[in-house]
């Protein structure tokens, strides 16, 4: 029972939102978390891939997990590319 609540949870982070509270309202915390994700995912949206199309990148634009990894992963360069740059020998 433990598992179907965990992948419910899951489900519901998935689903598609709307932004409901305006720009200026939103907390510090969201746009230092949330906003490289939702910045790249906007970017793939205005101008998408040959491939997928705008259909593809208008099911991921307002899921706040995809919004969430895109995050993670926008840090975890932004790590790598730092260390890289402090660490490397000129």
């Amino acid at each position: 029972m433990r598992r179907n609540k965990f992948l419910d949870r899951l489900g519901i982070a998935a689903l598609p939102k709307t932004d409901e509270t305006q720009l200026s309202a939103r907390s510090f915390w969201w746009w230092i978390l949330l906003g490289p994700g939702k910045f790249i995912l906007w970017i793939q949206y205005m101008w998408p891939e040959r491939g997928s199309g705008p259909f593809g990148s208008a099911r991921r634009r307002n899921v706040p997990l995809v919004q969430v990894l895109y995050s993670l992963s926008f840090y975890g360069g932004a790590v790598l590319l730092l260390g890289f740059l402090l660490f490397s020998k000129h």
